[in-house]
């Protein structure tokens, strides 16, 4: 589990997602997808660019549809670092990278499977952001089982993997 912000309507990347095409093979592939299309504006870089981009609408934001199971709305995952940007397709109901966020300077706080609540910065060591996933259609090197692309970030996400931490972080 991990902290989410709330939309507040300000185009802000961590909470809202821009509409692309069916890009789910890229993502898949590239989960910096949507900042390799120039989507993110370099003079605000936790803001989505103002032009030639199409944003879901407020009710499909992070926050609003606390309830619903869309990774859009409340989900995370330990590929891109926290406050990474929120990249999806055009229906939220089908793929994201969802990374966890706050409002804090620096990280956000997840929840440890033993109950123990960490904060995590930005700075997370989390391997190389553009490598594929390892998804149950991937063949070879990302294939269900193999070790997370994404270092110690991805390391913490997986499951019966075998990706020990022997230190405190």
């Amino acid at each position: 589990m991990g902290e989410i912000p709330t939309d507040l309507g300000d185009r802000d990347n961590r909470t809202m997602q821009t509409r692309n095409p069916n890009v789910q093979a890229n993502q898949f592939n590239n989960p910096k997808w949507c900042a390799d299309q120039g989507q993110i504006d370099p003079l605000r870089p936790r803001f989505w660019n103002t032009i030639g981009l199409t944003f879901e609408n407020a009710s499909n934001a992070r926050g609003y549809r606390w309830a619903d199971f869309f990774v859009t709305n409340t989900g995370c995952f330990t590929i891109l670092p926290p406050n990474s940007e929120l990249c999806g397709v055009n229906n939220i109901g089908n793929y994201a990278t969802a990374a966890p966020g706050s409002r804090h300077q620096g990280g956000a706080h997840v929840l440890m499977a033993d109950g123990a609540v960490k904060f995590i910065t930005d700075s997370i060591e989390a391997g190389n952001s553009r490598s594929g996933n390892v998804w149950q259609n991937s063949i070879g090197l990302l294939s269900p089982g193999s070790r997370s692309p994404y270092g110690l970030w991805g390391a913490l996400g997986t499951r019966a993997n075998k990706e020990v931490i022997n230190a405190e972080f």
